[in-house]
Parts: C-alpha cells; structure tokens; sequence
C-alpha cells in the first residue's frame, strides 16, 4: 500500500515513564473562532497535484516530477464532558483548510490533517531563511513547554520531502479545548514545500496515533488525549465550498446536515480514516462498479480526489474533450465542456453526491481546465480530499470506530 509517512522507530509500548497528557475539564461548550481572509483567490492545479501524490507516495508523472524538483528544493541544514469548534480558513481558493490553535499561549494557523498523526509547527529553531514569512512557535516564551529529553520524530513523505526534530509537550488549545501536555514537534529541519507554504505554519494530526512517529516513546495526538473528555468521543469537519467551515471536537451539529448520517466501520489497522468505496454512477447514468475496488482515506490534508482508474474512465468518459494533458500532467477538459454529477459510494450502502461545480478544479489557461479527480496511478488506496468534504459533513467517531457522512445543509 502506499502510504505517505515512512514511521520511523514506530514504539508498540508506552514506558511508564511517558508524560501523560490531560484535558482540561470544561463546561459543555462550543467554540467558533471567525476566519481571516487572506490570500489570492487563484488555484496552481499542478502544486496541488505534486502535494497530492507526494503526500502518498505515488509515482508522478515525468513532468511532474520536473515542475517539483524545480519548486521543492530541501532547505535543510540552512544556517463534565467539553465541545471545542474551530472556525475553518480557505485559503488560495479552498486549496488548503487552516485553523487557529494556541500552543503555550502562541496562535498559529496550522492544517488539520486526516491522514497523518503527528502536531507539529514552525518553531524559533530555524534558521531565519527556514522560518521566511511563516509566524513560528517559540518555546521559551511558554511558560508550560517541557522539552523531552531523548525523543525525536521524523516524517517522510514520497517525494522525499520532510519534518524531523525534537519533541517537548505545552499546554494546546483549540477552540477552548484544552490538552495540558500535549506532544509538540520542533523541526529543526524542515524540506522547501513547507517553507514556500507560507499561510501554514504546521500540522495538526487527526489519524489514529498508531501513526504517531515520535521515538522511543510514541504520542498520542491531540484528539485520543483530549476525546475521554468530550460530550462525545467524535470531531466533525464540516467544510464547505469558498465559504467559512468549522472542526468540531465532541458534538455532532444537527442543523449542518440534512436526513441522516450514514455510518460505516473504518478499517483501524491503517490507522487511517479507511472505508470501501466500490461503487459510483455519473450524472443520471446506472450505477457502476469500481472492478478495483480499492479502499478509500478521508483525508482533509489533500485537496485533489485521487481514484482508481474505473472511475476516471467512467466519469471522463463522459466530459467532451478530456484528456490527459502531458502539459500539465494531469486530466484536463475545454473549460466550456458540460461536466456531470458524480456519485461515489462512501461505505458499502451510501452514494454522495459530488456536484458538477465541484468537478473543475482550476483553469490552467487558453480554455483548458483542470479536473478535481486525478487518477491514484494504480496505487492501491483512493484518496478522498476536500473536493469530498465540499460535499459531504463529515462525522469521525473514535468511539466505535466508524466515520459518518451526510450532505450539507444548503449555505444562506
């Protein structure tokens, strides 16, 4: 399979010896922390394409991997139960989803991330050239921070790419949840794709913390610290299309949603938000089957849809003039071609409905568009990213192991 995180001295067991995280007990609430507008409303479909396969370690395309060796070069080594909500940024046109949370006091706008396990965030230990225009966490200014001695973590990604450092603990805030203790990684090292990010200044784990990579001792993320607190061991995202979304920790928000959440088991081997997707139909057309029928990740930490190949032959068979542009090394139609509805099953027994607004991701120029579903280059997971989310409520239930899903209450 491919996975993005090589985990590195993965830690089966606990030493006793490990600080233990702590929520802080709050009366039941909600939070929402209003978003800033900030960035150009323009798209780079082939950025999000690179970030998307590099993500999961797929094998790109010949110009892809010219266009990411040019703009990602490493720079490393250069000189009573609580609810908390998170108010959701869009950010370069809903390309990437950032929220605030507070470390030791210290707000930082960070990306909160399905398919990973690990919190971690610019910090006053790179050089100046690293930090560039990034707002850095700075550990002696927190009156709460503990550096663990002898723990270190390191995240690789396929194309190379990294985060590697040190790991201390500070009291974490979001939306007025609170973790005292919780596990902070400082990179001292940091690879160029992160760098040239400048609206994010970290990363915000929500997968399972079997994928936690901090060595010897492996740490829990903020979510399993904090989710034996909550009103309900469950966070929602709810992250809608160029409009304000919000995460939600320990409550399920009924009037975002219409009918009922679909529910089904997730797979917590992965350690990912892992379910099968089997089936799709196109437009008004009869439903069909994805004959590879490879599992599906719920991962808010990519932007693209990334399937398998029956269910881009069978959508864009259905799109006039699409194509696989070499140019641009992905799928690509005329930006006046009619694009349908696609339905894709999440779960054995429900259809969401991806609208055909959705289904363009960006125009490239002289009339070529780009399409929000990529082909996953025969790996052996489909990747649902945000154009999912900009369909769907999501429900990620830590409880009994399942994740759930329901469309969108139309936006006012």
């Amino acid at each position: 399979m491919y996975f993005f995180l090589n985990i590195v001295g993965f830690a089966a067991i606990f030493l006793l010896e490990a600080i233990t995280a702590a929520p802080t007990k709050l009366q039941a609430r909600s939070f929402k922390v209003e978003r800033i507008q900030r960035g150009a409303k323009i798209r780079n479909a082939q950025k999000a394409l690179i970030k998307s396969y590099s993500k999961w370690g797929i094998v790109m395309p010949a110009v892809l991997t010219a266009s990411q060796t040019v703009e990602d070069i490493t720079a490393s080594n250069i000189g009573s139960g609580e609810a908390g909500e998170v108010t959701n940024e869009p950010t370069q046109s809903d390309i990437e989803f950032l929220a605030p949370i507070s470390i030791g006091g210290q707000t930082l706008m960070v990306d909160f991330d399905t398919g990973s396990s690990d919190l971690w965030v610019f910090n006053t230990q790179l050089s100046a050239t690293e930090i560039q225009n990034h707002t850095p966490y700075n550990p002696e200014k927190s009156s709460t921070f503990k550096l663990l001695n002898g723990e270190s973590y390191s995240i690789s990604y396929g194309d190379g790419s990294m985060s590697a450092g040190v790991v201390g603990t500070d009291t974490v805030n979001i939306g007025g949840a609170t973790v005292t203790s919780q596990a902070v990684e400082l990179p001292t090292t940091v690879s160029g794709g992160f760098i040239s990010d400048s609206s994010s200044n970290g990363l915000l784990g929500l997968a399972m913390s079997s994928l936690n990579t901090v060595k010897p001792n492996q740490q829990m993320t903020f979510f399993d610290n904090i989710r034996g607190s909550l009103a309900q061991p469950v966070f929602t995202a709810n992250l809608k299309h160029n409009a304000t979304g919000f995460y939600e920790f320990g409550k399920i928000d009924t009037t975002q949603f219409t009918g009922s959440i679909s529910y089904t088991p997730i797979d917590t081997s992965t350690g990912f938000w892992q379910f099968p997707s089997n089936s799709f139909s196109v437009g008004n057309g009869q439903v069909q089957q994805n004959t590879e029928g490879n599992p599906a990740i719920a991962d808010t930490g990519t932007s693209l849809l990334l399937v398998d190949d029956p269910v881009i032959q069978g959508y864009y068979s259905q799109v006039v003039g699409a194509e696989f542009n070499k140019n641009q090394g992905g799928i690509t139609f005329p930006c006046d071609a009619t694009l349908p509805d696609l339905h894709l099953a999440l779960g054995p027994s429900y259809i969401a409905t991806l609208s055909s607004d959705l289904m363009n991701f960006a125009n490239v120029g002289n009339n070529v568009c780009f399409g929000s579903m990529q082909w996953n280059q025969g790996g052996t997971v489909q990747i649902f990213g945000d154009i999912m989310f900009k369909s769907q409520f999501v429900v990620f239930n830590n409880g009994d192991a399942t994740i759930g899903f329901a469309p969108h209450t139309a936006s006012v």
